[in-house]
């Protein structure tokens, strides 16, 4: 058998090995498409066959090193650049390296919807949005059908706040696949957002007409009553989207919430305990219920809760990530100074990290502010606040934690602004001011000039 396989060319062992890679026999495979390069070393597509093979076998180094090989003995495969660039993005999370591959793909001659489309990926996985969308745009004139292309711009659309281009999109994937849940589920949250309430109830009833009554649906009214300051009508739709899906954690976490802007904290912290006993890698439940110790002043609880989550979360997690801060204002409010402050220590320096990583990550600045805010390092606190707002000035957290940062700064009506700006983007946060002491004598001794 031996002497028959070395008379057969580097085509035939290849065709053999892929009869046999098809059939699932990954080891056999890989001896008969490495004897086909030992027939002929510039055989190209046994490389890439063994690429391919190390693929399914989850052995990325391997595969990188086929392509390697492949452009190591022609430069200009630009195959070999396209699928390197893939195995770099999709499992090495280098979009540094992918994005200089693809571009190089491109330059030689690999030009379809498929490489457009990952490197508009790239491209936002840099948070570099605009530019994704470009690509994601250039890969849908090549087929406008592709209803996953139509969806990931209607994405970007939304991240950009082009609200009304994003609705559209979803249109033209509902033409395409009339039960596209997806599309159903975001043009009703875009109408919600551009306060189409009546427009967003109507694509609901259609989505359950076509497609049932699904949970996701009922998510989307509690959310548009829950923005129409409905919030029994929001309970109501989410208990009815829990009869569907009783283990669904989203919706858990949607009806602790409300329980708790209704002022029934009792009730949501249950609420939230459920999601950790239906998830236990969730760390969802416990930070919500943290949040609600924290807001009775029941500080050691609340510290207990974010200790825990720092444990066991990975290191990315955005729960543990918002507990490093907030495990210092925890220990701030049980008066345990010395504590608080090198929790808030430890939290600047992760958070100082993960900002040289993600630096228009809104959010994770927003924490660093506040840490250093409760460091009484205000100048700093404030210059990272502006830049916050200028990431996302419709974020009314970070005009609410500006504003106790003016106070502190002895800027009174620069707070009072910041509180106005606050309640203008979503007035459910007149409940905070309510309930914070320094918030509240700005907001009411500046409104009545006394201040």
């Amino acid at each position: 058998m031996d002497a028959e396989v070395k008379k057969l060319s580097a085509e035939e062992l290849n065709k053999m090995g892929l009869v046999l890679m098809q059939a699932e026999q990954v080891s056999e495979a890989l001896k008969y498409f490495n004897r086909a390069l030992e027939a002929d070393s510039e055989y190209l597509q046994s490389y890439y066959n063994k690429a391919m093979l190390y693929l399914v076998t989850e052995e990325y180094d391997e595969a990188l090193a086929c392509y390697d090989e492949i452009l190591c003995k022609d430069p200009k495969q630009g195959e070999a650049c396209y699928h390197k660039a893939n195995l770099l993005f999709f499992y090495k999370e280098n979009s540094k390296e992918a994005v200089e591959l693809y571009n190089k793909a491109i330059c030689l001659g690999e030009k379809n919807e498929d490489i457009y489309y990952n490197l508009g990926l790239c491209m936002e996985a840099s948070a570099l949005n605009e530019e994704a969308l470009k690509w994601v745009e250039r890969a849908g004139r090549i087929n406008d059908k592709r209803t996953d292309i139509l969806l990931k711009k209607s994405e970007l659309l939304t991240s950009l706040k082009r609200y009304e281009e994003a609705i559209e999109c979803y249109d033209q994937v509902l033409m395409i696949e009339s039960d596209n849940e997806e599309a159903f589920h975001f043009k009703a949250i875009l109408l919600g957002e551009t306060k189409r309430m009546e427009e967003a109830f109507k694509v609901l009833d259609k989505a359950v007409k076509i497609i049932g009554d699904k949970a996701i649906f009922e998510y989307d009214r509690a959310l548009l009553y829950e923005n129409q300051g409905k919030y029994e009508e929001a309970l109501l739709a989410i208990d009815k989207g829990l009869e569907l899906d009783d283990r669904n954690a989203m919706l858990i976490v949607k009806k602790g919430s409300l329980l708790a802007m209704a002022g029934n904290y009792e009730g949501a912290k249950n609420v939230f305990d459920k999601v950790s006993a239906i998830e236990p890698e969730n760390a969802e439940g416990d930070f919500n219920k943290a949040s609600i110790h924290i807001l009775l002043k029941e500080y050691e609880e609340a510290d207990k809760l974010f200790e825990a989550i720092i444990q066991k979360c990975p290191d990315e997690n955005p729960y543990k990530i918002n507990s490093y801060y907030y495990k210092g204002l925890a220990l701030q409010g049980a008066g345990k100074s010395q504590e608080a402050k090198k929790a808030y220590e430890t939290a600047l320096t992760n958070y100082s990290v993960l900002s040289l990583t993600y630096t228009h990550d809104a959010q994770l600045m927003l924490l660093k502010a506040n840490t250093l805010r409760d460091l009484q390092r205000y100048q700093e606190a404030e210059e990272l606040y502006e830049y916050v707002i200028d990431l996302n000035k419709d974020m009314a957290e970070a005009h609410l934690m500006r504003a106790k940062n003016y106070i502190y700064l002895g800027k009174l009506k620069e707070g009072k602004r910041e509180i106005d700006l606050a309640l203008a983007i979503n007035p459910a946060y007149k409940g905070i001011v309510e309930i914070d002491e320094e918030l509240k004598r700005v907001f009411n001794s500046y409104e009545v000039g006394k201040v």
